[in-house]
């Protein structure tokens, strides 16, 4: 099935214009008057361009994206308003050597105000990457975590190129130490976030009720090769329950592929979860259901959900029962509020577990740093808002799902996302994730042109690395309990370019094999 759209604009999102428009909302009410004003370079030493700085975001204390304020750029140079409240600079630059981050300025954790400007940034970037790992070992170690010497030689070289950059009066010189200062504090980050997870595993041991899984839209009774490959690695196994394609007409759910893929993923010991009851994109809703009013289409979620969830028993025991519903535009369709959203997601697992009270119901999110914020004018909430919303509402469900698509960001900062989404005290599943294994274009997929840069150039391997380290690091965290891949094979109908673990011939990649060996390790 085809996906969505939305990615296209998180995942390469169109540099802004040299002056910004306005947009009247509430938040701006408390907007200061003073235009402050930052001053940066890219990491050649080249002033940052107008479009470049359309890179540049802020967010508020509790790492929420906010509207963009009024500003202007010029070279080098970015004169913008700023509201009332303490601010977080995000930014998203190369590091030489290490790859295309989004990296962050929070002035040591107190945010920014007007008092604090004009900034440098290239040096508060520096800076607070370097304040947050330290923050991080800091709070490992009274677990008994020990530092790898690496890392620690890391942050004192890291150290010191900041102090020279401080110190320097060249501005070229100064971005030069910056560039330097990061590539190790980056790295340093990363091997500190996976040495810790290497040894929370040693110390925490196997987890045999642990799911690794995988969409399972390719399903063939006829592809024999997919159907192996897809056993040899996956115990837990994704099915489309869109609505669009489960009932086109109204009253006539269409069950039959269903039953037999489910019935063959029974058969084989895989366990089957549907996605998603409701969603309100695109592809998410039937034809026959829009324009819809608010109470209407109350009645009909609910009546929807009891009705699958009581056919399909404990045949299918998991769910995600609403998907992406934090209120970003690609999948608000309708422009529900953000109350209203919620009081649907509580609709929806309240019916999920009156149609089968054995379910287990996950609330599915995208887009975790919620980008989308900076420039929709409707203010949804991002999705850590909208689970807080949820919780606080007393939505009933059982778990909180994540999609991690490339995300831009390191595994330091990952780790953080995770540890933020943890500490709401509910058990996490990575429901979709993603990353590709070349450059070019692929027109097999729905995204077709692969973004970002890890380390180096996608290929099989630096793929391969991104899985072994990215799974290791979920795997270590006790709330989460799920990993699912999106998709298998990049033969016909994937959504992520080069995203597969099988090549277009349906034979295995390196990170297949990887994939393969992690979970033996942890299976044995």
């Amino acid at each position: 099935m085809r996906r969505r759209h939305f990615l296209q604009f998180t995942g390469a999102l169109t540099l802004f214009s040299l002056i910004e428009t306005i947009c009247v909302h509430s938040l701006w009410a408390t907007m200061s008057n003073t235009m402050v004003i930052i001053e940066g370079f890219d990491f050649r030493s080249n002033p940052l361009s107008a479009s470049d700085w359309g890179g540049l975001y802020f967010l508020d204390k509790e790492e929420n994206p906010i509207l963009n304020p009024l500003r202007q750029a010029e070279k080098g140079k970015l004169q913008t308003a700023l509201p009332n409240f303490p601010v977080v600079i995000a930014m998203g630059l190369q590091v030489y050597g290490f790859g295309e981050v989004t990296l962050y300025a929070d002035n040591q954790g107190r945010g920014y105000t007007a008092s604090d400007f004009p900034l440098n940034l290239n040096v508060e970037l520096a800076e607070t990457r370097l304040f947050r790992v330290r923050t991080v070992i800091k709070s490992w170690k009274r677990s008994g975590f020990l530092l790898p010497v690496r890392v620690s030689q890391r942050l004192r070289r890291a150290q010191i190129y900041l102090n020279n950059a401080k110190n320097s009066l060249d501005s070229s010189e100064q971005v030069g130490w910056c560039q330097q200062s990061l590539y190790e504090s980056l790295w340093a980050g990363e091997e500190a976030v996976l040495g810790k997870a290497k040894w929370e595993i040693q110390h925490r041991g196997k987890r045999p009720d642990f799911h690794f899984g995988c969409n399972f839209f390719g399903f063939s009774e006829a592809d024999k090769s997919y159907r192996t490959y897809f056993t040899e690695l996956f115990d837990f196994a994704t099915i489309p329950l869109y609505w669009q394609s489960l009932e086109p007409q109204k009253g006539q759910k269409k069950y039959e592929d269903l039953d037999k893929t489910i019935a063959w993923l029974n058969q084989h010991q895989i366990t089957p979860k549907g996605h998603p009851l409701v969603w309100f994109a695109e592809y998410g809703l039937p034809d026959w259901l829009q324009d819809q009013s608010f109470s209407s289409m109350q009645v009909k979620i609910a009546d929807h959900i009891r009705e699958v969830t009581q056919y399909f028993g404990d045949r299918l025991p998991y769910y995600d029962v609403i998907n992406e519903g934090s209120g970003l535009s690609f999948a608000n369709q309708p422009n529900y509020t953000v109350e209203e959203l919620v009081e649907l997601t509580k609709i929806a697992s309240v019916s999920c577990h009156q149609g089968n009270p054995d379910t287990f119901r996950i609330i599915n999110n995208c887009c975790l740093w919620a980008r989308y914020r900076t420039n929709e004018t409707t203010n949804p909430d991002t999705p850590y808002q909208y689970m807080k919303a949820c919780l606080d509402a007393e939505v009933p469900f059982e778990a909180i799902g994540l999609q991690l698509y490339y995300p831009n960001h390191d595994l330091l900062e990952i780790d953080r996302l995770l540890e933020r989404f943890g500490r709401l005290g509910k058990t996490i599943h990575l429901t979709e994730l993603g990353v590709p294994s070349a450059t070019t274009e692929d027109e097999n997929s729905f995204m077709k042109t692969p973004f970002g840069l890890w380390h180096k150039p996608w290929s099989e391997t630096i793929q391969a690395d991104w899985i072994e380290q990215f799974y290791t690091l979920c795997y270590s965290k006790p709330y989460i309990e799920a990993i699912t891949w999106w998709d298998l094979s990049d033969q016909i109908n994937h959504f992520w370019p080069h995203g597969g673990l099988l090549n277009t011939e349906g034979k295995p990649k390196k990170s297949f094999y990887r994939l393969k060996d992690l979970l033996q390790q942890w299976r044995s």
